[in-house]
């Protein structure tokens, strides 16, 4: 008894103290709950217990233990339960594609960067051409445990599995304190990376997913995971919500190469761009209430409301609304726009007339399409940045849906009476509709299929049962779901005191919003609208930029100069032979980590290119040597190592001529 009560006091301070200095937040909670057990505001719900040779956890409410057998035994099962096959357990984190000869050859002759698959295909058709049908892993790199019950099973499944990076999740602090003094993460730390999500609510749950899959993100195609069936479901499907929404799985490389270049137009130019000074809490808009309107199915349902009441706000109105808009007689106010693809021209493209919007002040984003921007006055178009750093001080957003985008924008311009309408971010509870009618992008999802539980995760068509704004439960999507924790992390970091924010939509619940029931809602009428949408226009001309200063010119030839330094970078690594895939997998790793450093990321936008890039293939060439056979392996690693260097000079020739050719002008 004496070497077990060493053990887990040696257990315990060696854990502490590698949480303190490597994990402060779980160490800040946990030192939170140990206070409150203390000052008898928290009962300890559990006890540890060693009896015959093994730990055990008491429960005092239910009196019973959380293992109903000898817990070393339950760990040995749990390693026993872990194969390298890829038929269970598993979490597939790429876009699964299907390249024949015929599609390899239909994307080698689009012109380049049309689509992502000339850039994709050649790199997976290759992998999916000398696979073996029944492919077993040599390696599991990474792993997520759900659950830690006293965290017994992680070491025995370490000893089999060896993964280097590791996702532990438990979403009880007491019972994961307890698993302190059996099970020593600190000496697990120092052969693996581990990544702790303890008592985390879904939006920090989110922020560390995206943590665990960003480290080692090569590693990412296959990840097995074991789940202790004590542990609630959710977090597996918010597990998936987060490999779903993955920017390189979303956005890309070769869209955001072609709009990361479109802001140049718009600054060679001349137009607007907003600076990010502006604010509207001031004595004219102190009292004016703001209106957004999205696109959701609320929309439609509150439409009389809408016309009875649209002189008493500041009407910030998505693009996609506007054909509804326009039919129901409503002007906006202001309209925003963030889609750069080039569908979303159909929201002006469906409307029968501009005249009805010839007074709306617009705010873009620099990368949306000229043939929307054409067709407005140049004199009422504002940008703002999205993803790029081109300018000194504009105002620089950044939110995956415009419903989203649009009230971060109010939260930036400090609006004290925010209203949201049709930011439903989730979908009809009768109809299945995810959008209004009249949006272009509606699509109806069957409510039946939610009940019956498929393995098959889709990013767009999923249920997921969430809380409510006016009723209890509403269904959304993972594709909604990143909108909705954007919107949540937008008012924690952004929101003023002064700020008053409801939320009218019969959708999704956001945090620290007020639900309310446009019914309940007792708007006085605003004569001095007119003049509050003048003096806005008059904000907006005063607080943005239209010319070039030279300290941005400088910045484009620093980012011409980074250019052609990766491009150097790259012919310096052309060559490989004689080597393992062991050596050839380090020898990518040391070229992806050279061309994107953690420093360059957000200053440099073709390094947000070539890491998006990175991120979609290099999971395919590392999965496709983690094979148990492999026939050649000197000619694979010869032909994907072409492959990928003729891809990558490919995109920064590009970028170099493009931008070069704007610089020059000047």
């Amino acid at each position: 008894m004496r070497d077990i009560n060493a053990l887990v006091v040696k257990n315990f301070n060696d854990n502490i103290a590698y949480i303190q200095t490597n994990h402060r937040k779980l160490f800040s909670d946990l030192s939170a709950l140990d206070s409150a057990i203390e000052k008898g505001h928290y009962q300890e719900k559990y006890e540890l217990k060693h009896e015959d040779g093994y730990f055990d956890v008491y429960e005092k409410n239910t009196d019973s233990y959380l293992y109903t057998k000898d817990s070393s035994k339950h760990a040995s099962l749990a390693a026993q339960s872990i194969n390298y096959r890829l038929d269970e357990n598993l979490f597939k984190s790429f876009h699964e594609h299907k390249i024949s000869d015929n599609d390899l050859k239909k994307y080698m002759h689009m012109p380049p960067f049309e689509h992502e698959m000339s850039g994709h295909a050649p790199v997976i058709h290759y992998c999916q051409k000398h696979s073996l049908k029944d492919k077993t892993l040599k390696t599991l790199d990474k792993f997520v445990f759900f659950g830690v019950g006293l965290g017994v099973h992680i070491r025995s499944i370490h000893e089999k599995i060896s993964a280097k990076v590791y996702f532990i999740i438990e979403d009880d602090l007491e019972l994961f304190r307890l698993s302190l003094f059996t099970t020593n993460y600190a000496s697990l730390a120092k052969e693996s990376k581990l990544f702790f999500s303890v008592f985390e609510q879904n939006e920090e749950f989110q922020q560390t997913s995206t943590q665990f899959l960003e480290c080692k993100h090569y590693y990412n195609h296959y990840i097995k995971y074991f789940h202790i069936l004590s542990h609630d479901e959710k977090k597996i499907d918010l597990f998936q919500v987060a490999i779903a929404s993955q920017s390189h799985l979303l956005f890309y490389y070769n869209t955001l190469l072609t709009q990361f270049l479109t802001p140049l137009q718009y600054m060679f130019d001349e137009y607007f761009f907003l600076d990010k000074t502006i604010t509207f809490n001031n004595k004219e808009l102190k009292k004016q209430p703001f209106l957004i309107l999205g696109a959701g199915p609320s929309l439609e349902k509150n439409k009389k409301w809408l016309q009875k009441n649209q002189n008493n706000f500041i009407i910030v109105a998505v693009s996609a609304t506007l054909q509804f808009l326009e039919k129901e007689n409503i002007a906006p106010d202001i309209i925003v726009q963030l889609d750069a693809f080039d569908t979303s021209i159909k929201f002006f493209d469906n409307i029968k007339s501009t005249d009805f919007i010839k007074e709306s002040i617009f705010l873009f984003s620099d990368r949306i399409s000229s043939k929307i921007v054409s067709r407005l006055d140049k004199k009422r178009v504002f940008f703002f940045e999205n993803g790029t750093t081109y300018k000194d001080s504009s105002l620089k957003p950044s939110a995956p849906c415009v419903g989203s985008i649009s009230y971060q924008i109010l939260l930036f311009l400090k609006v004290n009476y925010i209203y949201l309408l049709g930011i439903d971010l989730s979908i009809d509870s009768k109809t299945g509709l995810t959008h209004s009618g009249s949006h272009i992008y509606a699509d109806n999802i069957s409510i039946e299929e939610h009940t019956q539980k498929s393995d098959l995760f889709t990013y767009d068509r999923t249920l997921l049962s969430i809380e409510g704004n006016l009723s209890d439960k509403v269904l959304t999507t993972a594709q909604l779901h990143i909108s909705i924790d954007t919107i949540n992390q937008s008012t924690k970091l952004l929101k003023k005191e002064f700020q008053k924010i409801f939320n009218l939509s019969d959708g999704a619940l956001f945090s620290d919003i007020t639900p309310k029931n446009t019914q309940e809602l007792n708007i006085r009428d605003n004569s001095s609208k007119k003049e509050s949408t003048e003096f806005i226009y008059k904000l907006c001309l005063e607080n943005s930029s239209k010319e070039i200063s030279p300290n941005e010119l400088s910045n484009l030839e620093k980012k011409l100069s980074h250019a052609k330094k990766l491009q150097t970078i790259i012919n310096r690594y052309k060559q490989v032979s004689n080597i393992s895939s062991e050596i050839y997998l380090e020898y990518l790793t040391a070229l992806s980590l050279e061309l994107v450093p953690q420093s360059e990321r957000t200053l440099y936008e073709l390094s947000r290119v070539i890491e998006t890039y990175l991120q979609y293939v290099l999971a395919y060439i590392f999965d496709f040597f983690n094979n148990q056979n492999l026939d050649d392996e000197d000619a694979d690693i010869y032909n994907l190592h072409n492959i990928l260097i003729a891809h990558l000079l490919e995109i920064i020739t590009y970028y170099i001529n493009s931008l070069s050719v704007k610089i020059e002008k000047c």
